[in-house]
């Protein structure tokens, strides 16, 4: 079975295909490739298999994993990543956006009834300005949500939680890949320097140490950091449309 017969059976949309099931499939890929090449006959029934899996709810249960696992991690690293860091965006000593820029966001959210600090408030209770300017957050994501897709916030949001989720699975994908790796090491070794996969299995070897290197040095807090940073300015952007206006009545004193 085709991976999008799979993805159309489960009905996931592309949220999900790309954010949450793709990272999972992609930490389990090793130990599939590793059976391809060396057990090509076991290869030849996952048609079979896949229809299976799907009936059973593993490629579901695979990606609510990842969905799982990248949740974990936004409590862990709090206003590093996700909503409360598109929150942080909006405080006043935030250095991150023009001051201008920030100034007709607030105005915006104001003037659609949202609550935000002033600066004295903000300095007063940094825990408090943080929580409101994190429920003006969730009042956008709301107000946005039907037309995400058309100002490209879709893909900024798909990007942050394929990244998010990627990261969140990475203690799996290390202990799979090591598996993988010393399953491959020890298939060339017994087929010994005649086999005829030999060359198959050295290349296969390098290029699991290889990904091993991407999931070690790539797939780190900055990798996620940088898709929520881009998420966060995408989304507060969204106010710019009416933004101008409100702005200008605040300034205007009506």
């Amino acid at each position: 079975m085709a991976i999008e017969a799979i993805m159309k059976e489960l009905n996931f949309d592309r949220y999900d295909r790309n954010a949450r099931l793709r990272p999972a499939l992609f930490t389990i890929l090793p130990m599939l490739v590793l059976v391809a090449i060396w057990y090509p006959k076991i290869w030849s029934l996952f048609g079979a298999l896949a229809s299976l899996l799907v009936t059973c709810g593993v490629t579901f249960l695979l990606a609510q994993l990842a969905r799982q696992r990248g949740r974990r991690l936004e409590d862990r690293w709090k206003s590093a990543i996700g909503r409360s860091h598109s929150a942080k965006l909006l405080s006043y000593d935030d250095p991150t956006l023009p001051a201008a820029t920030k100034a007709r966001y607030h105005a915006y959210l104001s003037s659609h009834g949202v609550v935000l600090p002033t600066v004295q408030q903000e300095r007063r209770d940094a825990a408090k300005a943080h929580d409101q300017y994190l429920s003006a957050v969730i009042w956008l994501l709301e107000h946005t949500r039907q037309n995400a897709s058309k100002s490209l916030l879709l893909e900024e949001n798909i990007a942050y939680g394929f990244r998010r989720n990627l990261r969140g699975l990475k203690p799996f994908a290390l202990i799979i890949l090591a598996v993988a790796l010393a399953a491959d090491v020890a298939l060339v070794w017994w087929g010994g320097w005649t086999s005829p996969k030999l060359e198959t299995g050295v290349v296969l070897g390098g290029g699991l140490a290889l990904v091993a290197l991407i999931w070690i040095f790539y797939i780190t807090k900055p990798f996620v950091e940088d898709a929520s940073l881009a998420y966060g300015q995408r989304l507060l952007a969204q106010c710019e449309l009416t933004g101008a206006t409100a702005y200008a009545q605040v300034l205007s004193g009506s």
